[in-house]
């Protein structure tokens, strides 16, 4: 029976993963497999290890996570190939380039040494000129030789498939779309995208978005002739092509009688700098827009997707106190900031919904007081913008962000309902939508009393810890949201970060929200310890609390193992009695 050996059975399925055409692999041999096209490779002098505005490429990693498989860029770019090997090349190594089979460069060969490094470089050749996209089959052929190509010991292909832009063609990198929400919208000059944003679905002349169209070809100029411009939307709306300046009056032109408007686009030609409107058509719902390009190549690309979401008329809203402790004699409470921040908190959020529970913006709201002696009439509410940064948005498009004030005569225990309302769309005029907040009044911490709380009174070593601090006013009431709390100090080191003075919102500030997202920690030493702090009215307060030592549970173990050893020495010295075992 015939041996295969483990070497040759490797070595046939590397050949079999793309690495070349192996004809001998000798013991000797100083390239060793794989070799691979890596991404160290340059066009127009920058190394393609990602896609550039450019260059794009694609990696056949079944080789090496950095094999070059494929390129695109641009015609005329100076292209130098960096070939790697697993193991060295010699001085006298070759490699051929070749073009769609003819060999047009070769490096290396004796008195011409290749290097004995792991690396070997092409020199620099310029990609072809082409009028017209055209994909190339190029191909680097290394051979392991001490002279002819052959008397080689290893040869192996390394083919390249390279697609030529011309430089003056289409870039679909390059170009771009770019939207902006309103009737106001302009030709936006930075973002590729948005977030998504909510825009009025009633009939009507504005224009709910402008989605800006910037062409470029592959130098990075604009893109002025030979490309064609299709689009269409999926869900609520339609859309209208326009060459001119931005007009807010766009979507009015009724769309049975102008072929630049529709849900479905058919291609049209389009100059460097165009503008699509998406128009509402009475109903709610997210619209995706999608845009496609057909080059002078008759090459089709997707530009881009946008969506923006349709509201329609309020049906619905939602009012959430989060502020409701008033301070008495009269005072704001809240804030109504759209760009919410941490620690920036408003009275009440209102949320407004259509018949779909799509937000709906734009709206104004007014309120009503049971009782205007302790909470007044006036409410103010922004939008709420909704961003990465803004860590405390309540929500984006469709919440408001509310304040509201106390009665100048309002004193601690009044009560009052306030109802947060709009003029029904759907009604005559004269109906409201409406949502109720119940307020208190609240006084102040300097003459009432404040106190301190851990949520266990035992903790592990290390573990997480909750405070909380309790406000009360001289009536004996919670005192009035927003009022500070106080700085937090500990008889022991603790681990985290001690809690600074805070605010109080329904008479309580805690350290954190929950354990799981405890700041502060129990301190690692066994004992008592003590939280400290100085009230408002000057007195100290304190809340006490242990940490168990690690080791007691130990010691018990033991001490009740020992004591079954005893008990069980003292069964075993009965028995052996009773058999007059000495």
């Amino acid at each position: 029976m015939k041996t295969i050996s483990l070497k040759k059975v490797s070595a046939v399925a590397v050949a079999s993963l793309g690495l070349g055409l192996l004809s001998v692999v000798p013991a000797q041999a100083a390239v060793t497999l794989p070799l691979w096209v890596d991404t160290a490779t340059t066009v127009g002098g920058v190394a393609i290890t990602a896609d550039t505005a450019t260059v794009t490429r694609t990696l056949n990693t079944q080789v090496n996570a950095a094999a070059v498989k494929t390129i695109t860029a641009s015609a005329g770019e100076e292209i130098i190939f960096i070939v790697k090997s697993a193991g060295t090349f010699t001085a006298s190594s070759i490699i051929d380039m070749s073009i769609d089979g003819t060999v047009v460069q070769t490096v290396g060969g004796t008195g011409a040494g290749i290097g004995t490094g792991a690396t070997a470089a092409t020199t620099a050749r310029n990609l072809p000129s082409v009028t017209k996209s055209t994909t190339f089959t190029y191909n680097l052929r290394v051979y392991e030789t001490a002279g002819t190509r052959v008397a080689a010991t290893t040869t192996v292909d390394l083919p390249v498939s390279i697609t030529v832009v011309p430089r003056t063609g289409y870039s679909n990198t390059l170009s771009t779309a770019f939207i902006n929400y309103g009737a106001a919208a302009t030709a936006p000059t930075s973002g590729t995208t948005a977030e998504q944003g909510s825009v009025t679905a009633a009939k009507g002349t504005a224009n709910s978005a402008n989605i800006n169209l910037l062409m470029k070809n592959a130098s990075g100029a604009d893109y002025t002739t030979g490309a064609s411009v299709s689009a269409e939307i999926s869900g609520p709306g339609y859309l209208r092509w326009v060459n001119e300046a931005n007009d807010a009056t766009n979507c009015a032109v009724d769309p049975a009688y102008d072929a630049n408007i529709g849900r479905s686009l058919a291609a049209r030609a389009v100059d460097e700098q165009s503008s699509l409107y998406v128009c509402a058509d009475g109903t709610s719902g997210v619209a995706t827009v999608t845009i496609k390009v057909t080059d002078a190549d008759d090459s089709v690309y997707t530009l881009a997707t946008r969506s923006l979401t349709f509201f329609g008329s309020v049906t619905k809203i939602a009012a959430t106190g989060v502020l409701t402790i008033g301070r008495s004699a009269g005072a704001a409470l809240g804030v109504d900031t759209a760009a919410r921040t941490a620690g920036v908190t408003p009275s009440i959020i209102v949320n407004a919904t259509d018949k779909n529970g799509v937000g709906v913006s734009g709206l104004t709201f007014t309120l009503k007081s049971s009782n205007v002696n302790v909470m007044t009439e006036t409410l103010t509410c922004n939008e709420d913008i909704k961003a990465t940064a803004n860590v405390a948005s309540s929500g984006g498009k469709g919440f408001y962000n509310c304040a509201t004030t106390s009665s100048s005569g309002s004193k601690s225990g009044d009560k009052a309902d306030l109802t947060v309302r709009i003029v029904d769309p759907a009604g005559d005029g004269t109906t409201f939508l409406t949502s109720v907040v119940a307020f208190t009044i609240g006084g102040s911490a300097a003459t009432g009393t404040e106190t301190l709380a851990f949520d266990k009174t035992s903790y592990a070593p290390g573990e997480a810890m909750v405070i909380t601090r309790t406000g009360k006013d001289s009536s004996g009431n919670s005192v009035s949201d927003g009022t500070a709390s106080p700085e937090l100090k500990f008889s022991k080191a603790v681990g985290g970060t001690a809690p600074v003075a805070g605010t109080y919102v329904g008479g309580a500030s805690k350290s954190s929200t929950s354990a799981a997202t405890a700041g502060v920690f129990a301190p690692v030493t066994p004992g008592a310890f003590t939280v400290i702090a100085t009230a408002a009215n000057g007195t100290t307060i304190t809340a006490s609390a242990t940490v168990t030592d690690a080791n007691a549970g130990l010691l018990t173990q033991l001490d009740a193992l020992n004591a079954k050893i005893v008990a069980l020495n003292a069964l075993i010295a009965k028995i052996m009695k009773k058999l007059g075992v000495k």
